[in-house]
């Protein structure tokens, strides 16, 4: 996740110093990547293995499918709640969903971003990456050129592989504009997620403080070009973020939806 200029040199400092005392050492072979500009970047989970269905991770909190088999995944859809961020305490996170980055590490992701930097105050953006780049901050969207993104806005993310590795990536603002672009990249197809993390910004950041993003309604999955179904089919991963600084709630009844939480012991989980 890229950090504007201003915000970066601000907050880097107490995010990385407060992410030095909260956030435990990375398990062999995941330090995290240091993008060579400084900017802050979305990575692959760093998580220890899957136990009964669920796993710890560094950087991530939310849910992951995994195809058996020979099945790839080849379009996720998530819609979920822009979390408040609050006044209070530094830090960036980042809300999206992608293709990619668990166990391997390509990574195809889009959704928004949430940081507080003192003297600058909570900020918000949207954007989409193709890793090993750092994050595409996008422009240029129907009805606001500029894509502002404010908290408690409903964001919809689509991702789907139109042909072999080319990719169609629409957000959407409800209410407020769309936004759609293609590209080429190469994927393994290896994992769908829906997540809340703690991006790098020239090293393991820690989020801020922050109200619940909720994933609600039609989170779901495709695998080898056919229909979308609710992650809850996919036999999801539960992944908590240092047991502590992202909890996820439980999957909802209707098999789409839950909420992540950031430095919350229990999540509540939403109503439908």
């Amino acid at each position: 996740m890229k950090v504007r200029s201003a915000l970066l040199a601000a907050a880097t400092l107490s995010a990385m110093v407060a992410s030095a005392s909260l956030a435990p050492v990375a398990h062999a072979g995941s330090a995290p990547r240091l993008d060579s500009r400084g900017l802050g970047v979305m990575i692959p989970s760093h998580a220890k293995s899957n136990v009964n269905g669920s796993q710890d991770s560094l950087n991530w909190s939310g849910y992951v499918v995994n195809p058996t088999g020979a099945h790839q995944v080849t379009a996720v859809n998530s819609t979920f709640v822009v979390p408040a961020v609050n006044s209070t305490t530094p830090g960036f996170a980042a809300t999206w969903t992608g293709i990619g980055g668990d166990p391997s590490a390509d990574l195809i992701q889009a959704g928004i971003s949430e940081q507080f930097a003192p003297g600058f105050g909570p900020s918000y953006g949207a954007w989409y990456e193709i890793l090993p780049a750092a994050e595409t901050p996008i422009s240029g969207c129907s009805n606001d050129p500029a894509c502002t993104v404010n908290a408690g806005d409903t964001v919809s993310v689509s991702i789907t592989e139109s042909g072999l590795n080319h990719w169609l990536i629409s957000i959407t603002d409800t209410g407020h504009w769309t936004y759609s672009t293609s590209l080429n990249y190469t994927s393994t197809h290896s994992s769908a997620e829906w997540i809340l993390e703690a991006p790098t910004v020239g090293a393991q950041t820690v989020m801020p403080s922050m109200g619940n993003a909720v994933f609600d309604p039609g989170n779901s999955f495709a695998l080898d070009g056919g229909a979308a179904q609710n992650f809850s089919t996919g036999n999801p991963t539960i992944t908590t973020m240092n047991t502590f600084e992202g909890t996820p709630s439980a999957i909802d009844g209707d098999g789409d939806g839950f909420t992540a939480c950031a430095y919350k012991l229990s999540c509540p989980t939403p109503s439908s």
